[in-house]
């Protein structure tokens, strides 16, 4: 089962070939797989599908959740920044905070720390971890461009990102 969803990225990128070219032919489609073959080929060790197809449709509805989540959380901080920013006086209080983590898998630390540096107004200065996987117990040092308190910063990270991007990507 895992080996059939490794190829099959490479049939479905070639559909988004076809929509993304605008030309709807079998020969058309042959040659997005054919690219997608090409680019994606060498790197195809970084592809580790551990999931079963079960799992993967059972967790698109947690998917659907942490996009909208991205969005909603990414427009309250573009307001919040622009309300700080538009002020007379400019009212910041940058601070750098320790956020610690666990992870199971590298990709649910990777979105994590990405989901955090896409919200405006924050941005992940380092990672440190105890292995080179990215999994397991860490710490991201956060940069925040408005820390009254350490600890709102801390459970606002967990309470608005971190539960669902574990609940997506776990």
């Amino acid at each position: 089962m895992i080996r059939i969803m490794k190829y099959t990225i490479y049939l479905v990128l070639g559909v988004v070939w076809i929509f993304l070219s605008g030309s709807f032919t079998i020969g058309n489609y042959l040659l997005g797989v054919f690219f997608s073959i090409l680019i994606l080929y060498p790197f195809r060790d970084m592809f580790t599908f551990t999931d079963s197809g079960s799992d993967v449709i059972r967790k698109i509805p947690k998917k659907i959740k942490y996009v909208y989540v991205l969005f909603r959380e990414i427009l309250k901080a573009n307001i919040f920044m622009a309300y700080k920013i538009l002020q007379p006086k400019l009212d910041i209080r940058p601070g750098i905070i320790a956020y610690p983590f666990t992870t199971s898998r590298s990709i649910s630390t990777t979105m994590l720390a990405n989901t955090i540096s896409l919200t405006p107004g924050t941005l992940i200065m380092d990672v440190h971890v105890k292995n080179k996987t990215l999994k397991g117990p860490g710490i991201f040092y956060v940069h925040s461009i408005y820390v009254e308190s350490p600890k709102e910063v801390r459970d606002s990270i967990r309470e608005d990102l971190e539960e669902v991007v574990l609940e997506a990507f776990e």
